[in-house]
């Protein structure tokens, strides 16, 4: 039996629980609409897309979508016919950065390098706070999740650490950097690089790596 495909997911929802105004929700039936579902819907009927362009979008076969988008439109019916509470949640999916993925290629995901500041040397180090001032840098690689480590020589220099690191890293050809915070100059020399820069503070490069995946981190701006 083949293994289940997680579909692919390139947003979340801004609110995941509505109910009916004047009614206490302790009355009232709960109905659970999935987060692939809530994907079918924007897709199909928010969207308009057909259902072959919105299944390769979600990385599933057409079948599959017809089944998905039937079963999220019964959902919908029913809070609304019977006056229930709608909660989203739950499911087999996998949330895409909106940069994660190949806009020629959306089913896969896209291969790119993440540069992390850290003083470790593998994925269970934690994420050093100080993006110029980290003495080196973990350069991965998503499509197989090597990496490697870049020095930072210029770390404990007296000016413009942050400088010289942004130039070090952008030459490594990463797409996205992860840190704890970025300072001004470094941000200037990172983002016309068209380097993306994400905050992740008081978490393993591995816990980061899974947060900017589910699309968790907050990008620096």
């Amino acid at each position: 039996m083949r293994p289940r495909k997680k579909r692919l997911i390139r947003s979340n929802p801004l609110t995941r629980f509505y109910k009916p105004r004047g009614i206490p929700l302790r009355d009232m039936k709960i109905v659970r609409l999935k987060d692939e579902e809530w994907e079918a819907i924007k897709l199909a009927d928010y969207k308009g897309l057909d259902q072959e362009e919105a299944a390769r979008l979600m990385g599933i076969s057409r079948p599959t979508f017809s089944r998905l988008i039937s079963s999220a439109r019964k959902v919908v019916a029913s809070a609304l016919i019977e006056g229930a509470a709608l909660e989203i949640g739950g499911g087999d999916f996998h949330v895409l950065p909106e940069e994660a993925y190949d806009q020629n290629n959306p089913i896969e995901e896209k291969k790119m390098k993440i540069a992390f500041s850290t003083t470790g040397n593998d994925l269970s180090a934690a994420v050093e706070p100080r993006f110029g001032r980290s003495p080196q840098f973990l350069v991965l690689d998503t499509k197989d999740d090597s990496f490697e480590i870049i020095e930072n020589t210029t770390h404990d220099a007296s000016g413009g650490a942050g400088v010289k690191a942004a130039e070090r890293v952008a030459k490594t050809g990463v797409q996205v950097v992860i840190t704890g915070d970025c300072g001004p100059k470094a941000y200037n020399v990172l983002k016309p690089a068209g380097i993306k820069i994400y905050s992740s503070k008081n978490t393993s490069i591995k816990e980061a790596l899974e947060q900017y995946r589910a699309g968790k981190l907050s990008e620096i701006k």
